[in-house]
């Protein structure tokens, strides 16, 4: 039996946006794509050794299509060290036989070696599989030997022709064809808006983005914004009758309607219509789709939304809840806890939280594990072992030998074998963010090893599903403005997973592009959290005023933002034509010396970065609103529609979302500049006992400022106390 290789639940090389190539042919319905191996889900150059013989992709082709040609075509290397005749590497998929890479001693590495596949091998959900086979003496070799190698590197390539099956236009399909399981890339799905779209009609969008973007989860999405549907392919249109292009034929609108209709530029296109009489019916529409859709059936349905539960504070499904403790197969499915192998993939267990955890003098969250392998006679125990890690930060390691104790000691005596291990590990709070992973590393040696010496197959190891984690221990508090809270987890907005206390401030006439970056962030927010923003409320910037009430979250170009730049009043940057400026502080020098002047120097330093940016600059700030105490403005601006589309784009980029942080940052070059140019402010709740520690562990002031505050309390205290024993001497009665 062949054993599937392990990949990550959610590789970073799925968030590329798309396959190398994607072409269509002048025949409808085919088109020619290319995909890399890190796009089909390795996190890496696939490491074939003698005792990890086997790894592979794993990969879907979408329902509405079909496979009709296809070519691998395979770079690499092998170890110069293999024998020719006894050392290749077997490429299989779906179990069926692909072709052979044979070793070659005078050419170890290779490129551009091209294998047809015979389409018929294709499934909905597909295994890759590369099978290593090595030797490099005639008669006994050490499995564990570094001159058993190969590898298979991750920019070789699938190349497919596919072709679309007969749209199937009925609302029980649904997500399909907008969305499909199978695809493990980035969705890309074009809405169509009017260019006088109203506010509520913004609102269905947002809240559809959303649902869309948690379907994508790991995947990602992004939105296109048309005003005319595609030349070819599938789209959703919203609108009400007025709104909508006049030269689609509409079913009949009579209240909140859903519908699949033909794309009129593509017989193999379908529109998904999300329509009403009134924006009152677009967001009954919107919100059935996205709270309902399973109940869904026939090409069309007029609909009414159905009743929504107000939601609680941090409840978002996709978040670890501080209520109890949270069993890893409820993080993961139990599949892949499992790992076959001396040295495995390590085990990933991803989950996120909410970033505004806090513990009573950092004390740390427990992970309870349980792990298991298999027995002493197979493995060298003193050896093998276990290490866990969060975030890539290393927590500790554990032996795969029982650790003794009486109940262990009791099994042993009466015969039972036990070869699993339980263990209790400390995560820092400092070390979890928004978005997490675990990461369990098995690294086991056989019992008897070396040339001549047979060792037994690779074993199983495995984590428990009923491994728990608990945050249970935590409060929620955190200073703001802190933008890595925005970009890990859409706090403070998403604190209530359909967003019911958040508004979006867009221009009063905003651009394509800049719907664009709204349903984007939308669909991040779904990702995020796993809940449409059905509670989502749209303003325009001239109207930002009547959402007081709500927390702000402000896409809009610096043009489109200048009926709205109150919104800046708590924050030193002001709004100038097409431009930012920095209004310094003034700070007294004694002051500085006590509180620290980090602030200050952040002002002056991003002065001079904002005049040195180009014309395609983009910032995010954060500051507390002008509108309500306790609310927040977030904002994403930008000089032009082009620059906000790229500042979300940055915000699922690994490599530049790390770098987001503090209260202002400037997009202008290849990496992101953080700053703290302005005052913090408070949200969240702690037990009064617990308040001098969150306090003296946030306060702004140095050790020297805490040694002048200490003596300026003494010195009251003594003025206070010295005129009350003066007095006692003075009036005897006193005493």
């Amino acid at each position: 039996m062949s054993t599937a290789p392990a990949t990550s639940t959610a590789p970073a090389a799925l968030q590329a946006a798309g396959p190398l190539a994607a072409t269509e042919t002048p025949e409808k319905g085919i088109r020619h794509v290319v995909y890399t191996l890190r796009q089909l889900g390795a996190a890496g150059p696939l490491q074939l050794r003698g005792t990890s013989e086997l790894q592979g992709v794993q990969f879907g082709i979408r329902q509405d299509e079909v496979v009709v040609a296809a070519q691998l075509t395979l770079s690499g290397a092998m170890s110069p060290s293999l024998i020719p005749e006894f050392s290749n590497v077997t490429v299989t998929l779906n179990e069926q036989y692909i072709g052979t890479l044979p070793a070659d001693a005078q050419h170890t590495r290779f490129a551009d070696v091209v294998m047809p596949i015979n389409p018929a091998f294709f499934q909905n959900n597909n295994r890759l599989n590369f099978r290593f086979t090595g030797r490099y003496t005639r008669d006994c070799n050490d499995p564990l030997s570094g001159l058993l190698w190969s590898t298979i590197y991750d920019n070789s390539t699938l190349t497919l022709t596919l072709q679309r099956l007969p749209p199937n236009r009925d609302l029980a399909s649904l997500p399909l064809p907008f969305f499909d399981w199978h695809e493990r890339l980035k969705l890309s799905l074009p809405f169509v808006l009017s260019a006088t779209a109203s506010n509520q009609t913004h609102d269905a969008a947002g809240i559809i983005a959303s649902w869309f973007g948690k379907l994508a989860d790991y995947r990602m999405a992004t939105f296109p914004v048309l005003r005319e549907p595609p030349a070819e392919g599938n789209a959703v249109l919203i609108g009400t009758p007025e709104e909508l292009p006049k030269n689609i034929a509409l079913p009949a609108i009579e209240g909140p309607t859903l519908a699949l209709i033909a794309n009129p530029n593509d017989p193999y296109g379908s529109l998904l219509l999300v329509s009403g009489r009134s924006g009152g019916d677009l967001l009954a529409a919107a919100v059935t789709l996205a709270l309902g859709s399973q109940t869904l059936g026939g090409p069309a349905a007029t609909v009414s939304a159905p009743e929504i539960k107000p939601r609680k504070p941090y409840d978002a499904p996709h978040w670890v809840g501080t209520d109890r403790p949270v069993r890893f197969g409820e993080l993961v499915n139990a599949a892949e806890l499992q790992r076959v192998g001396y040295v495995p993939e390590p085990i990933r267990i991803p989950f996120r939280t909410s970033p505004d955890l806090y513990t009573w003098r950092s004390l740390p969250f427990t992970a309870e594990i349980h792990y298991n392998a298999p027995p002493g006679p197979i493995l060298d125990l003193a050896t093998s072992r276990l290490d866990v890690s969060v975030n890539n930060i290393y927590l500790a390691s554990y032996p795969l030998a029982r650790i003794p104790s009486l109940f262990t000691r009791l099994e042993q005596w009466l015969g039972f074998a036990a070869y699993g291990n339980d263990v209790r590990v400390a995560v820092p709070p400092y070390d979890v963010f928004g978005q997490n992973e675990l990461e369990f590393y098995f690294d086991t040696r056989p019992l008897h090893r070396g040339d001549c010496v047979a060792i037994p197959s690779p074993p199983p190891v495995s984590i428990s599903p009923d491994s728990t984690l608990d945050l249970s221990r935590a409060y929620h508090i955190a200073q703001l403005p802190n933008l890595s809270f925005f970009v890990s987890s859409g706090f403070p907005f998403t604190r209530l997973a359909d967003l019911s206390r958040t508004a979006v401030v867009l221009s009063d006439q905003p651009s394509a592009l800049e719907e664009r970056a709204f349903l984007d962030l939308m669909g991040r927010f779904g990702a995020l959290t796993g809940v449409s923003v059905t509670g989502l409320e749209v303003v325009r910037a001239g109207e930002a005023a009547r959402a007081a009430d709500r927390d702000l979250l402000v896409i809009s170009t610096f043009r489109g933002f200048q009926s709205a730049s109150e919104l800046l009043a708590n924050s030193p940057l002001q709004l100038r034509g097409n431009r930012l400026d920095i209004t310094l502080t003034d700070q007294i020098p004694a002051l500085s010396w006590i509180f620290g002047d980090s602030v200050a120097e952040g002002q002056r330093v991003a002065e001079a970065r904002l005049a040195a940016s180009g014309a395609e600059m983009a910032v995010i700030l954060g500051a507390e609103s002008p509108l309500r105490h306790g609310r927040s403005v977030v904002a994403l601006l930008a000089a032009t529609p082009e620059a906000l589309v790229d500042a979300v784009t940055a915000l699922s980029d690994p490599t530049q979302s790390s770098l987001i942080q503090g209260d202002f940052v400037i997009l202008s070059g290849p990496k992101p500049v953080s700053y703290r140019i302005g005052s913090t402010y408070t949200v969240g709740h702690l037990p009064f006992w617990i308040w001098p520690s969150w306090y003296f562990g946030t306060s702004p002031l140095t050790l020297a400022g805490l040694l002048v505050v200490a003596v300026l309390l003494i010195t009251v205290v003594a003025m206070w106390t010295l005129p009350r024993r003066a007095r006692a001497r003075l009036d005897p009665k006193a005493q």
